[in-house]
């Protein structure tokens, strides 16, 4: 089994871009939280909204891992209105950590990723070893590379990769 896991969740892409990114570089276990229900279109955007304002948190399907068997979760976070995405947060509701380190990765159109960023680590109940934000204007330009290669070398200490 592997040191590392990544878990993310992605409703349009970007999140699912750059944990793809950090997994090629991190050579980690990955699992993309996925939902019982469909977020696509201008309802499942306004739903996402919803969910996000209210904390709400949807039904999961299982997503087959145990993060408390790893020494490192990696986890990734769109941002939702200013808030993390409700299927992280269900997610982090539903499972323990154990002796895990964690790290955490947002990305957002515009703002608020610090207060997400501070509220999965609160959640998850665990300092992160780093943290990372990145616009989704930088994943469409593709000027990621500086900024992942310092998150993923802030890790490497902790995973011997």
């Amino acid at each position: 089994m592997n040191k590392t896991l990544l878990v993310f969740y992605s409703r349009t892409g970007f999140t699912r871009r750059v944990a793809e990114q950090i997994a090629k570089r991190m050579q980690c276990d990955t699992c993309e939280l996925r939902e019982q229900r469909s977020r696509a279109g201008p309802f499942g955007y306004v739903r996402s909204v919803f969910e996000a304002l209210r904390g709400r948190e949807p039904q999961l399907q299982d997503p087959g891992v145990d993060p408390s068997r790893y020494a490192l979760v990696i986890l990734g976070t769109p941002v939702w209105a200013g808030r993390m995405c409700s299927p992280m947060r269900a997610f982090l509701s539903r499972h323990r950590f154990g002796g895990a380190d964690v790290a955490v990765f947002a990305t957002c159109g515009g703002s608020g990723a610090e207060g997400v960023l501070s509220a999965v680590s609160l959640q998850a109940g665990k300092t992160p070893l780093a943290h990372l934000v990145l616009t989704d204007r930088e994943i469409d330009t593709g000027s990621t590379g500086r900024k992942l290669d310092a998150f993923v070398q802030a890790l490497r200490p902790r995973t011997g990769v």
